[in-house]
């Protein structure tokens, strides 16, 4: 048996007082701590009532979008986009202050996690230190120092209120390190969300800057005269049917063979969704409010290009429902081949703000109608990275993200001299047989 000596007791006494109490500071440490709760709380409910604000916001724009092509109706759908989007930019700025917030009080709880364990293991070292030093002199000499024998086995109880003592905080002590872990993940994940949060701001800003330009440049256009906008209108088509002729034209004379077992197995979900919540169905007509995301125009020989749109020759890509502004990430990991924006050179006319990804399983994807760009050529990115943002830009009917499928070896970047437009234009081009139906690697 083990000998307690007054020393090892007064050691475990204040093992176990500090251990209760932990630091005279704790209390101010507690009260930080609950003011960050409440500040968090605080936050979480602003959110709650700009995301309400947001969504009827959402259902307004929806609502001009779906009415008749108007100068005064296009006006008032981009200041209603701009105010939609003030909130949004408002519900983000919100997001950061609640989520700096969590990554403090992490930070808090951390430290008192690391304080915790340090006193433990302090306790515990000196524990285990006098009983080892006990532990070295025989049960038989032990007995022979006690006067009485009652004093001997009071000792040996305390000795085993001691262990006890021991065993319980080494529970203390695992579970104390869990929870230091479990902490340590939680702010690596909300420092990684903080800065998805910044990214998104960084990007609503200059999605509403370019809305604010588009307004700016439709009035200066058309000097706000209804007459000069369904003019705009017919010259955009018009330039749009003579620049799909001219890339036709190109497209014909490119020959690339292509060998199938290079690609994906279609339906392996090769390719991840370009917008958050998207779905493969197409916008119910019925329905259309309450559907986000949806695909209003399929690939290839669509209804709409059985009229005469694309030129006879089918919808190279998939168009998905996206009001402006709506995050637009990558499909796959990959290497930004190009970016580039057609209406530098003619506007109205094409893709507008594009971008183009090479990926490692040789197939390449293609956004367009962008409002904004958020990655750069050669810039690498991941599956489910965001790089860029829905919009209008180009030609196009309403906002919405042109998403193309490509093999790889086939597309390629020109520089080409518009006949209708007079000016030099970046785009991705190929041959007929290089555009792939998006759903069949979805």
């Amino acid at each position: 048996m083990r000998r307690i000596t007054p020393k090892i007791l007064i050691s475990a006494i204040i093992f176990v007082i500090a251990f209760l109490a932990l630091f005279p500071g704790q209390n101010l440490q507690a009260q930080i701590l609950d003011d960050l709760k409440n500040q968090i709380e605080a936050r979480s409910e602003e959110i709650k009532k700009l995301e309400t604000e947001a969504v009827a916001f959402r259902k307004e724009v929806e609502t001009r979008q779906e009415q008749g092509k108007t100068l005064k109706g296009e006006i008032t759908r981009l200041d209603r986009t701009v105010a939609k989007l003030r909130t949004d930019i408002a519900l983000t700025e919100k997001k950061i202050q609640k989520t700096e917030l969590e990554i403090e009080k992490l930070a808090l709880e951390i430290h008192m996690r690391e304080f915790e364990i340090k006193k433990l293991r302090g306790g515990l070292a000196s524990l285990i230190q006098d009983f080892f030093e006990r532990n070295q002199e025989p049960l038989v000499f032990a007995f022979l120092r006690y006067p009485f024998l009652s004093d001997f086995f009071r000792d040996i109880d305390h000795m085993t209120m001691v262990e006890g003592r021991m065993v319980s905080s080494l529970d203390a002590l695992h579970k104390l390190r869990e929870e230091l872990g479990e902490k340590r993940k939680s702010e690596e994940m909300k420092k990684n969300e903080l800065s998805d949060l910044r990214s998104s701001l960084h990007g609503q800003n200059k999605v509403q800057q370019a809305l604010r330009i588009e307004k700016n440049e439709l009035l200066t256009v058309t000097k706000n005269q209804e007459k000069a906008y369904v003019k705009l209108l017919a010259d955009s088509e018009r330039k749009r049917e003579i620049l799909e002729g001219e890339i036709r034209e190109l497209e014909e004379k490119i020959r690339v063979t292509i060998d199938p077992a290079s690609l994906p197995a279609k339906g392996s979900g090769a390719l991840g969704f370009p917008l958050e919540g998207m779905r493969l169905g197409t916008c119910a007509t019925n329905n259309r409010k309450t559907e986000k995301y949806c695909i209003t125009q399929f690939f290839g020989y669509t209804s709409f290009a059985a009229v005469g749109g694309y030129g006879g020759k089918g919808h190279n890509g998939i168009d998905i429902r996206a009001e402006s502004g709506t995050s637009v990430y990558s499909s796959s990991d990959g290497t930004v081949t190009a970016v580039g924006d057609t209406d530098i050179a003619c506007r109205r006319a094409s893709y507008g703000k594009w971008i183009l990804i090479r990926h490692p399983n040789n197939l390449s994807t293609l956004y367009a109608h962008l409002s904004a760009v958020s990655v750069t050529q050669g810039q690498e990115v991941k599956r489910g990275d965001r790089i860029g943002f829905s919009g209008s830009s180009g030609y196009a009917t309403g906002p919405h993200l042109h998403f193309g499928v490509f093999a790889a070896q086939a597309v390629r970047i020109e520089t080409i001299r518009s006949r209708t437009c007079g000016r030099n234009m970046i785009i991705p081009i190929a041959p007929i047989n290089g555009y792939l139906n998006p759903m069949d690697y979805l």
